[in-house]
């Protein structure tokens, strides 16, 4: 008789529930007509194709439905693991994220700071325009600007180096300057897109408590420091563990125009690799392959980097 009281309450409970949620889905209507188009276009580009993940494990055809081609299991895997690029694209796809999470990162949050600080309008206003006008660029044009500067030849670098009695540098023919171009160009284009949502984080900054500071003797400085920052942490924690997610996928687009033969042995990453050979070379099951393996190393380190930001500031993503 207990056990069907409990099996009861249990059922009760749970109508009582889908009740509860049925209400509160009708009370918040306007918020979930708003979200529609977003979950429709999230379901019919993000999850629908993911039955295509089955190509990693087939020898694919063209022209052949996908559940009937060769199922070769991890092939694709092995001649990924095997490759004499493995070690060379993943070095430098893992040194690229690094420079650009290290040297890329803070900038947004120090030009948010800047920004959110200024006391001339017109100037915060107008920064902030400049700022993020490079972001409308396509990668094409940001790159051409990058030749423009950086040209061997009719480079505005290399013809100050010239004037200067310095040699020429041959920014796209050296290996070593790959990196720099590519972050600092990347920094150049995206730090004032991503100062916008640090921006919004600190407008949602209690005055009251920067002016209580001040009144305590405060800085300008130590206002940042002790208030805003804080304030703004569990925004800059979950970006981090979001960011984390993108470690291992940097995109081909750039890399491929900004690479040559002098230069890549530094230029080639697992995304141009797999263009190369996966895209371009109709071996979708290989390319499959690769895309899986970069998806399970990026979820490893958003699991990873969540369970940390927990533990070191009870701020986390799930």
């Amino acid at each position: 008789m207990r056990k069907q009281k409990r099996g009861k309450r249990t059922a009760q409970e749970k109508a009582n529930a889908r009740k509860n949620i049925t209400k509160a889905i009708w009370r918040h209507r306007e918020l979930y007509l708003f979200m529609l188009p977003a979950i429709i276009v999230l379901l019919i580009f993000s999850y629908g194709p993911m039955y295509g993940l089955v190509m990693a494990f087939q020898d694919v055809k063209i022209g052949v439905p996908i559940l009937q081609n060769k199922f070769v299991g991890l092939r694709h895997f092995n001649r990924f693991f095997s490759s004499m690029w493995f070690g060379v694209t993943v070095r430098n796809t893992v040194l690229i994220s690094l420079l650009m999470h290290i040297v890329c990162w803070p900038v947004p949050l120090f030009l948010a700071l800047l920004l959110h600080n200024c006391v001339n309008t017109k100037l915060k206003k107008t920064a902030q325009n400049f700022s993020y006008l490079p972001h409308l660029l396509s990668v094409v044009i940001v790159v051409n600007i990058v030749r423009l500067l950086c040209d061997g030849q009719s480079g505005l670098i290399n013809i100050l180096l010239r004037e200067f009695g310095k040699d020429s540098i041959s920014f796209f023919g050296d290996p070593k300057w790959v990196y720099p171009m590519f972050v600092l160009s990347g920094i150049w284009q995206n730090a004032g897109y991503d100062a916008i949502i640090y921006l919004g984080a600190l407008s949602a900054v209690s005055e009251e408590l920067e002016d209580a500071a001040r009144i305590d003797g405060a800085g300008k400085l130590k206002c940042i420091w002790h208030i805003q920052i804080p304030c703004i942490l569990p925004t800059i924690v979950i970006l981090l563990i979001l960011n984390m997610g993108q470690m291992f996928v940097i995109g081909a687009d750039k890399m491929l125009l900004l690479q040559t033969d002098l230069n890549i042995a530094r230029s080639e990453i697992i995304d141009t690799y797999v263009y190369k050979t996966g895209i371009g070379g109709s071996q979708y099951g290989f390319a499959s392959a690769v895309g899986i393996f970069q998806n399970i190393i990026n979820l490893g380190l958003v699991v990873l980097t969540n369970r940390i930001a927990k533990r070191l500031t009870d701020v986390s993503l799930f």
